[in-house]
């Protein structure tokens, strides 16, 4: 019986190859790490004065944006930053009444806001805000969550959001189950109800991506808005404590993702399409960041999930409907 050998030539262009992916994962890492080192030592102030934070960078959010903060507000979250991207909408205008209450500090944002080559490597226009943003404001918050303006945090049964995060003090980190939820067959927007109300079918998994929201003491550097790299030996765990693993981040197909999401205690609703006259709005409007898959209809009939209902956010619409002084019908 034969045996197959491998030639030499083979195995070191192997070893050669496994060689250059660790070395791009390590210029990744020093370069990430040196920006994160260089932007936290510019944090403002070293006392912390906000609970729980969230750092989100938007753009022509005008028209849902109010609902999104009140909501927030209302489950127990103490403060935003806000990274307008070029809004041509008012956003401003809405958000004004909330920088004078000092619950929004608002920051204007453009891709090249931030020069520094190490910070610009890598790192797209939404990742570069949230990096700045953490750099400046991170040591004011014990906890900051790092979701976008069309998600909406949903802490499950009787317990606080406040509480749920007294659980995981000793981890950097925790990682929310991702919600996807559809258009409800809505094909224009409707009047007046709000989006946690108008739109109440998902998906019926959660996604393997997830969000997160981290004890910003610990953040070391920005892999992708999924994951946030922190402190060794406080990693970012699951609701379930599992700790969340990657591999290399340019490996992309593979990276950043949970093995089993669950929602039993936390999940994040991404109400990731609404109705299809707001989809194309948004596709018109020129969405922040990296929106590849949000450009025409075909992409909202691919994004659209209405397989189960999911009301459980509705336990906050009495209270947030009194927030935004809408009465009930």
């Amino acid at each position: 019986m034969g045996c197959y050998r491998v030639k030499p030539t083979s195995i070191l262009c192997v070893v050669l190859f496994i060689f250059y992916l660790c070395m791009i994962d390590i210029k990744f890492m020093l370069k990430g790490e040196y920006a994160s080192k260089v932007l936290m030592s510019n944090c403002q102030e070293p006392k912390k004065t906000h609970h729980l934070s969230i750092t989100t960078l938007t753009r022509n959010s005008a028209s849902f944006i109010k609902e999104w903060l009140e909501y927030h507000l209302l489950i127990g979250v103490d403060h935003f930053y806000i990274l307008d991207n070029e809004s041509g909408d008012g956003l401003y205008s809405v958000l004004k009444p909330y920088i004078e209450k000092k619950t929004v500090t608002y920051i204007p944002w453009k891709d090249d806001s931030y020069r520094d080559a190490q910070l610009k490597m890598s790192l797209n226009t939404q990742q570069k805000g949230l990096v700045y943003a953490l750099s400046l404001y991170g040591c004011k918050s014990d906890w900051i969550a790092l979701i976008d303006d069309d998600e909406f945090i949903l802490p499950k049964g009787n317990r606080t959001l406040k509480d749920i995060l007294n659980d995981y003090t000793d981890y950097g980190g925790l990682a929310l189950g991702w919600a996807w939820f559809g258009s409800n067959g809505h094909i224009s927007k409707p009047d007046n109800n709000l989006v946690v109300e108008t739109f109440t079918k998902r998906r019926a998994d959660l996604d393997i991506l997830y969000k997160t929201i981290i004890q910003p003491k610990y953040f070391r550097r920005m892999k992708t808005i999924h994951y946030p790299v922190l402190e060794s030996g406080y990693p970012l765990v699951t609701e379930h404590f599992n700790i969340v693993s990657t591999i290399p981040e340019h490996v992309k197909k593979f990276a950043y993702k949970l093995n089993d999401p669950t929602n039993d205690f936390i999940q994040l609703n991404y109400y990731k399409v609404k109705s299809q006259e707001e989809w194309l709005e948004r596709t018109q409007k020129d969405v922040v960041a990296d929106g590849h898959w949000r450009k025409n209809l075909d992409d909202f009939y691919n994004n659209d999930f209405n397989e189960v209902d999911d009301n459980d956010i509705l336990k906050f619409l009495p209270d947030l409907k009194k927030r935004l002084s809408i009465t009930e019908a």
